[in-house]
């Protein structure tokens, strides 16, 4: 991404460049789908160099990995992954990972304090006729039971916090760039939307994205991504049809939440590797 923002930079963000748009962004899109197949293929090789056993499998079932394009393809490295930390740490837990560093009791407490809020506020802002006493009793409601919930709620705030922190570094690489001001109306939503990318949704263990984030991935990045790479889009079969295009989900096909979901993924594999050589340097001689 950080490349496609330089590339554009001579190019200016006149009415005059309008028409490189979509081949810039389609030419990065392919660029990142790629990059990322091609890390995920490294980690497997790594994986393979470190357990004869897996080895095997990899070399004689390679192909049950495809081009490590699909959903399917990469969930399989990534539980794999995760099977490979759990030889050397039988207590590791996905929810356990270090999302964010640097996180202590009182920021734990914090973003405990403002998952809370959040479901308060989102529980009541659309039941203005309620009474305050009914608000109340929702309000403490919600708080007697998430306590129980603590640990959890904890997790999704950092979780949180880990998007936020992706999302904010997009923006901050293109808000000015030919990226965003070149296709706006698509950029400003995604800037502003909050909905599709949660908390909930990414990693969990034996499922690298759920509900909605998958959903996207499956209909929309990894269709795109074949649309693109075979230079079919004037006249393959599988294009949107109108039906599709006028459903509500279809504002979030569109190439700001394609980068969003490609680079959340990277940065999911990117601490669980970490996490995967941390464990092979401090166990070097586990045997399989």
């Amino acid at each position: 991404m950080k490349d496609g923002v330089n590339a554009c930079r001579g190019i200016g963000c006149g009415m005059e460049a309008y028409p490189l748009r979509d081949y810039i962004l389609q030419s990065l899109f392919l660029r990142m789908t790629g990059a990322q197949e091609q890390k995920l293929k490294c980690i497997c090789w790594e994986m393979a160099t470190n357990d004869y056993t897996y080895r095997y499998d990899f070399i004689n079932k390679g192909k049950d990995y495809g081009e490590f394009s699909k959903y399917d393809q990469k969930n399989k490295v990534y539980t794999q992954l995760i099977k490979e930390i759990k030889k050397y740490n039988k207590r590791f837990d996905i929810d356990n990972l270090e999302w964010i560093r640097g996180i202590d009791s009182d920021l734990k407490e914090d973003l405990f304090n403002q998952e809370i809020s959040s479901k308060i506020a989102k529980k009541i802002s659309n039941q203005e006729t309620l009474s305050e006493e009914t608000k109340k009793a929702i309000r403490q409601n919600i708080e007697r039971k998430s306590i129980a919930e603590k640990d959890t709620i904890i997790i999704q705030g950092i979780k949180r916090k880990f998007i936020e922190s992706i999302k904010d570094k997009m923006i901050r690489l293109m808000d000015s760039s030919f990226l965003a001001i070149g296709d706006w109306c698509n950029y400003s939503f995604w800037k502003n939307d909050a909905e599709l990318i949660i908390a909930e949704n990414c990693a969990i263990d034996g499922n690298l994205l759920m509900n909605d984030l998958k959903t996207t991935y499956d209909n929309d990045v990894i269709k795109h991504r074949h649309r693109c790479a075979h230079n079919l889009t004037s006249y393959q079969q599988n294009l949107p049809t109108f039906d599709t295009i006028s459903e509500n989900s279809y504002i979030y096909h569109n190439y700001f939440f394609r980068f969003a979901i490609l680079i959340l993924i990277d940065e999911i594999f990117i601490r669980i590797y970490d996490e995967y050589i941390e464990q092979i340097e401090n166990n070097p001689f586990v045997m399989y």
